[in-house]
């Protein structure tokens, strides 16, 4: 055994010492050779201090950047989410500027030339600065078109990459079942097709730029009452049917190269140290290459919060050794010894380091590690990305109620008035720009948008009066109310009213870190009251909601003449918002959420399961106010001619084809939902599911054939053993304007 030891170390100093060809460069440095050659290559020259390097993470808050920056760690949140606070301009060309330099030390602090991964967060544009920022992802899901939403995303690769971001804490696909939950703006809504579809166009679109897309928070990231991060109490079934589904679409289908695992607990374990999810499933089952990242401080919560762990230390242990290959943010000293000690196996950290440069090397990090600033100011904010801004917000627009007011004909109106806090400001929801809110230039209010519109037809006026309405409102033809609330990370909610002042945030995040990143607004009214009064004046008032949740507008739904559904549209919001408003473009956006009549509806979707007594309450059928995928148009459109196939043989994709008619005199977009239902099944089954959609765009009195492609996993099911299969029998499927409206459909019989 001395001998074989010793023999060992010899051959260790003579591969160390050998150069593979007379360019002087190691197989690693060879931008020719694979991925895995390269790998390998690199990792035989590791020391275990370098290793545990690349597995860890840093976070910095930039007046100690400097100072206490370890540059031999393998990632980094970017610097540009801190530049603002720092006094620093962060324009593009700053930013790329400070990552390169960033990056240069990084290569400099290690002998081997190891390049650090920038990270940083992108849910809604590249979080930094001035980037563009883009509608909300509920609001993008509001436009049920997941090509417009792959354009998108492949404008925030662009300017991520600019800089040198290149990996990014996004999509969120937690799906939104319980609108009390502060996060839901971040998501999709509550369906399941609708999030997977959105989040691997979003994938897609990332990795296809050259960004590693990190899906999150795997999985089941809020609890009971709405609460963020409380513990999961769904069951398998449900985990399978419903939460995992877009994970594992955004993995197999989008490519995923990074997952963020969630601060919750999964059947009792903390989803950072679940070898169940992060394992069995993850990595095992679905056949995930890539690496798993914790969410910041979710190991120490292991120990903090969940107290399955003695110390953090021991948490960090256990997470490795059960799935987690990274940790956000950490500190080598302890993961070093930990190694040493023999509480994380050489043989796991192995495995995340391999993991983790796979990916580098992929990323060609190695090989081009820097950004070209002056070039990056051109990318960033181009026209053309602007112009995406604007198509993507108007798109987003949903029209709740309309009593005939809108569009507004501008011959008959002189005078606007506008009111809420949210009037004139840029409502632009969580995650927007860096740390302390966006800063580019242009972005324009709803104020702003509608004053353009209207010059030199009717003048724009905005309340100053605070509480008051009637001194603006008698010289009104038409008033406007434009709310705001208290919703997003940090801030569940337990109230559906519009909030009547500022409402302090209860952020008892003990081990985890939120990086504030938006401007707050002061409310300083009962906003209730206002719109209620605003319906006593008798003008006719216009209600522009820009909000990522439900709110409870029961009180005053019937009084308002028009109810606009805006969301957070993004930087150019106001412009879309006057687009709709005067008719320059029809609304089009569906609602990816139930609207429930009050609070105590929640949870509430669509797709229940078969009740043995009923759905309903003492106060109300237990029916939303607007049903999932709902949304009016200035136009109507009509459905005929549906026909698929009578029987599906196995593994073939089921083809449904209608003609939709615009049969109005405006030009719109309708968007043809698909829902199907199992007629036998040996489990129970949601009465219906969502299987298919398509936007459509119609000129005046045009017709569209329209094919909708329904993969056969679709009518598969998990029986009672959890097998994941298809039961052969009968669907009914249908086209419907919204989950409540069936509009013609079919059967179709489908063999295993």
């Amino acid at each position: 055994m001395k001998t074989n030891a010793a023999l060992y170390v010899i051959m260790g100093v003579i591969i160390l010492s050998c150069k593979p060809d007379d360019s002087g460069k190691y197989d690693y440095q060879n931008e020719n050779l694979p991925t895995e050659q390269r790998v390998k290559d690199l990792m035989s020259r590791m020391s275990l201090e370098e290793k545990v390097n690349q597995v860890s993470a840093q976070l910095l808050f930039f007046k100690e950047f400097y100072e206490k920056r370890d540059y031999g760690k393998g990632h980094v949140r970017n610097i540009g989410h801190f530049l603002w606070e720092g006094g620093i301009p962060n324009d593009a060309k700053s930013v790329a500027e400070h990552i390169n330099e960033d990056t240069k030390r990084s290569i400099e602090a290690n002998r081997w030339g190891i390049p650090v991964l920038q990270h940083g967060e992108a849910l809604h544009g590249a979080q930094w600065g001035n980037a563009t920022c883009f509608p909300q992802s509920i609001a993008m899901a509001a436009t049920f078109d997941d090509s417009l939403y792959y354009q998108m995303g492949q404008v925030v690769a662009k300017e991520l990459r600019a800089v040198g971001v290149r990996q990014v804490y996004a999509p969120v696909v937690n799906i939104t079942r319980d609108q009390r939950w502060g996060r839901g703006q971040e998501s999709y809504g509550e369906d399941v097709l609708l999030n997977s579809r959105m989040g691997v166009a979003y994938v897609k679109a990332l990795e296809g730029g050259g960004v590693v897309a990190t899906p999150k928070h795997f999985v089941d990231n809020y609890g009971e009452g709405g609460h963020d991060s409380y513990a999961s109490v769904t069951s398998w079934r449900v985990l399978r049917e419903v939460y995992l589904e877009p994970f594992r679409a955004c993995i197999q289908e989008g490519g995923a190269r990074a997952v963020m695992a969630a601060y919750n607990s999964v059947d009792g374990v903390p989803v950072s140290c679940n070898k169940q999810v992060l394992e069995d499933i993850l990595k095992k089952e679905w056949g995930f290459q890539g690496y798993v990242v914790s969410d910041y401080g979710g190991v120490n919560i292991v120990h903090s919060q969940h107290r399955m762990a003695e110390s953090s230390e021991d948490a960090l242990a256990m997470c490795m050794e059960n799935g987690l290959d990274l940790q956000l943010a950490s500190t080598s000293d302890s993961l070093l010894s930990l190694v040493r000690q023999g509480k994380i196996s050489q043989e796991t950290l192995d495995e995340s380091v391999r993991r983790v440069l796979r990916i580098k090397f992929d990323l060609g990090l190695f090989d081009t590690p820097f950004v070209d600033p002056q070039k990056a100011n051109e990318i960033v904010r181009s026209a053309a990305h602007r112009d995406l801004a604007e198509e993507c917000a108007r798109k987003t627009m949903t029209l709740l109620k309309n009593n005939g007011i809108l569009p507004l004909q501008a011959e008959r109106i002189k005078r606007i008035g506008l009111y809420g806090p949210a009037a004139d400001i840029l409502s632009l929801g969580d995650y927007s720009g860096g740390r302390g809110g966006w800063r580019g230039e242009g972005g324009v209010t709803p104020y702003e948008g509608l004053k353009r519109a209207f010059e030199g037809k009717a003048e724009v006026f905005v309340n100053q009066t605070g509480q008051n309405v009637n001194p603006l409102a008698q010289k009104c033809d038409v008033l406007m109310f434009f709310p705001s609330i208290t919703e997003e990370e940090g801030s569940d909610r337990s109230n559906f009213h519009l909030p009547s002042s500022k409402v302090a945030q209860n952020r008892e995040v003990t081990g985890a870190q939120i990086i504030a990143d938006q401007q707050k607004i002061e409310v300083r009214i009962d906003q209730e009251q206002m719109v209620r009064d605003l319906i006593a004046t008798g003008k006719p008032v216009v209600v522009v909601l820009q909000n990522g949740a439900v709110i409870d507008i029961t009180d005053w739904v019937d009084g308002a003449a028009a109810i606009l559904e805006a969301w957070y549209p993004g930087e150019q919001g106001g412009t879309a918002i006057a687009d709709v408003l005067t008719g320059k473009y029809c609304p089009g956006g569906r609602l990816p959420m139930s609207w429930s009549k009050s609070i105590g509806q929640n949870p509430m979707y669509y797709s229940i399961k078969p009740s043995g007594r009923g759905y309903g309450y003492v106060e109300n059928n237990g029916k939303p106010l607007f049903p999932f995928g709902y949304g009016l148009s200035y136009t109507t459109f009509e459905y005929s001619d549906f026909q698929m196939a009578e029987t599906l043989e196995k593994d073939d994709t089921l083809r449904v084809c209608l003609t939709v008619k615009n049969t109005g005199n405006v030009a719109g977009d309708e968007v043809v939902q698909i829902y199907m239902h199992d007629e036998i099944a040996s489990v129970a089954r949601p009465i219906q599911e969502l299987v298919a959609f398509k936007r459509v765009a119609l000129k005046p009195n045009e017709s569209k054939r329209v094919e909708l492609e329904i993969p056969y996993r679709s009518f598969a099911l998990w029986d009672a053993n959890m097998n994941f299969r298809v039961e052969e029998g009968f669907f009914e499927l249908w086209a419907g304007r919204n989950a409540e409206e069936k509009v013609t459909g079919g059967r179709v019989f489908v063999k295993n």
